[in-house]
C-alpha cells in the first residue's frame, strides 16, 4: 500500500517546519503528485501538512510516464450521429 499525495495549496508564507515537511515528502509545486510508502514517519509528515495536500490510499505506484499518459486525450475526434440536431415539437 502507498499514499498518493497531491499538493493542492502553495507553501508561500508558511512556517519553515511546513516547508521542510513538504520538501521531505518530495513536493515542490501545486498539483504535483508523489507516491510514498506507508510508514509512521510519512504519516507524521502528512499530519503537519494535512491542510495543503490531498491523500489517497492506492495499491501500487505509477511511473511518471504512466501518469502523463493518463492525462492525455486520444488523438482525433469522434462523430456523434445526430448529436447536434435539435428536434422541435
Amino acid at each position: 500500500m502507498f499514499y498518493k499525495v497531491t499538493q493542492m495549496r502553495s507553501i508561500i508564507g508558511l512556517a519553515p517546519v511546513v516547508r521542510k515537511n513538504m520538501q521531505a515528502l518530495g513536493l515542490r509545486k501545486r498539483f504535483q503528485t508523489v507516491y510514498q510508502k506507508i510508514s509512521p514517519s510519512t504519516a507524521h509528515r502528512l499530519l503537519y501538512v494535512k491542510e495543503l495536500v490531498k491523500v489517497e490510499l492506492v495499491e501500487s505506484t505509477k511511473s511518471t510516464k504512466q501518469m502523463r499518459l493518463d492525462r492525455k486525450f486520444e488523438p482525433g475526434f469522434s462523430v456523434i450521429k445526430d448529436g447536434a440536431k435539435k428536434v422541435y415539437q
